[in-house]
């Protein structure tokens, strides 16, 4: 078996079980001083998978994980997927009442979790009927012989992740098997990412850029990972990491790399200059930060913007290695790239008769994305799903932004936050009303920028871009503003 034997496997499953029968001695990941290999994962998932099914889990049933960053995790998370049950990750952190709708949003059969967070679970678990079982791991480290390997199609689902919340009540996204493969295979392409390549992580496991760009990706080729808890109190471990396995490839929103700013003003014994990039996504990407922090640690051209969403399986464009960052034409916003190989990005506005049409290079208006890593949808929301996710494949991403004449994408802001007010965009007030105001009133704006600064020059003219009513989709994986 070679490795274009595992970048052909067409389900996470297999991909999984390729890497770990032809490198089963390779490092998958290094975490706490302990390394565990793929085929250790593959054993241990074995093992998992059986205590799954003696734990009433059947094919198709969801079970919902809620655990810290650890081995656990993924020894649950494939286990789950041997058997055919739809692992279902989850913020450890919500409170018991969120968690419940959660659970009885996903319709989750059981749930795997650790002792520390038990008693929640518990509390949680009490309000959703459905749950049969709260599994530990010696529940689930089972001496039972394996199950019957499960055999997805492509279509089946892989798991569901669930949106944060912080845009609306967070809603299961449906990922198939081929949504994530196929995204990992053009996001791995896109970073440049080689078995040579060296990855730290502190992202969390329940969140897309953590969970599919951190832990799935690095597995097609073969590079190791090495992940620390999601803890950035003290933000100087992530860099002694990086400085002592010599890493080349890191990943943190802009709010990281601004706390190491803040809090790490000793450099002595940090080395970063291993670095051949480090993605900086899931908030708004301020090129401030980027110079700053590239200057502090003695980098150039490290840092890279990307953009994305959860309903996209988290890729739609990474800034490539080792490029000059562009700026739109306002000198604003850090484009986050062209789009990765298959996907395809326009910007569409409404036409004032309820349809989309497109727009022109530099025009600003909503993103709309379509690529192999679009979800199937919402889970038992039909209604919201409609409202984003076109018959033909294309989705309503609920961002705003424009397209250059040479194809480079910039992310202006999110529609929800605006309205449209003698033809400028503006922050929308506080009401949930959509709006949608003449381009030729005279009403001026009364509201100012994002900053809330008052006063219509705060405004940046769009004169076809309006708010609709219908629900956001998730938070995106970057917002890139100078």
């Amino acid at each position: 078996m070679a490795d274009q034997e595992v970048d052909a496997a067409p389900t996470l499953t297999e991909m999984m079980r390729r890497r770990a029968a032809l490198t089963p001695d390779a490092p998958y990941f290094h975490l706490y001083g302990e390394t565990v290999t793929y085929g250790r994962l593959w054993d241990t998932s074995a093992r998992y998978a059986a205590g799954l099914a003696r734990g009433g889990l059947r094919p198709r049933d969801t079970l919902a994980l809620i655990y810290p960053t650890c081995a656990e995790f993924f020894f649950a998370f494939f286990g789950a997927l041997r058997i055919g049950v739809v692992p279902v990750p989850l913020y450890p952190t919500l409170s018991v009442e969120a968690t419940a709708r959660i659970f009885n949003d996903c319709e989750a059969a059981a749930v795997a979790t650790i002792g520390w967070f038990r008693k929640g679970v518990d509390e949680s678990a009490a309000l959703a009927p459905g749950v049969r079982a709260v599994l530990e791991p010696p529940d689930l480290d089972a001496d039972a012989p394996p199950p019957v390997h499960a055999e997805p199609d492509p279509e089946d689902l892989a798991f569901l992740q669930y949106t944060s919340g912080s845009t609306g009540h967070p809603r299961g996204v449906m990922l198939t098997h081929r949504n994530v493969v196929s995204t990992i295979k053009f996001m791995a392409e896109a970073a440049g990412l080689t078995a040579e390549d060296r990855v730290v992580s502190w992202l969390p496991l329940y969140h897309d850029m953590g969970l599919i760009g951190c832990a799935f990706t690095p597995p097609l080729t073969r590079t190791p990972i090495w992940l620390l808890p999601p803890d950035l109190r003290n933000p100087r471990q992530w860099l002694e990491v990086c400085t002592e396995v010599r890493a080349t490839f890191t990943v943190s929103p802009d709010f990281g790399y601004r706390n190491c700013l803040r809090h790490v003003r000793d450099i002595t014994g940090l080395d970063l200059t291993s670095l051949r990039a480090a993605l900086s996504g899931a908030e708004t990407v301020r090129r401030s930060t980027v110079e700053a922090f590239e200057s502090r640690f003695g980098l150039d051209r490290v840092i890279s913007p990307c953009y994305g969403l959860a309903e996209a399986t988290l890729a739609v464009a990474i800034w490539p290695r080792a490029v000059p960052l562009r700026l739109d034409p306002s000198g604003r916003f850090l484009s986050v790239g062209q789009p990765c190989p298959g996907v395809s990005v326009r910007i569409l506005a409404p036409d004032g008769a309820g349809a989309e049409v497109p727009l022109g290079p530099g025009e600003e208006g909503e993103i709309s994305v379509r690529s192999p890593g679009v979800m199937r949808g919402y889970y038992n929301n039909p209604e919201d799903t409609r409202k984003v996710l076109s018959p033909d494949g294309w989705l309503l991403t609920g961002d705003l932004g424009l397209v250059d004449k040479d194809g480079f994408l910039y992310v202006t802001g999110r529609l929800k936050d605006v309205i449209i007010l003698a033809a400028r965009t503006c922050p929308r007030p506080t009401s949930r009303r959509s709006w949608t105001w003449s381009t030729a009133s005279d009403t001026r704006p009364p509201w100012g920028s994002r900053a809330s600064a008052p006063g219509p020059s705060a405004c940046t003219s769009s004169p076809r871009c309006a708010a609709r009513a219908r629900p956001p989709t998730s938070t995106t994986t970057s917002c890139a503003r100078s």
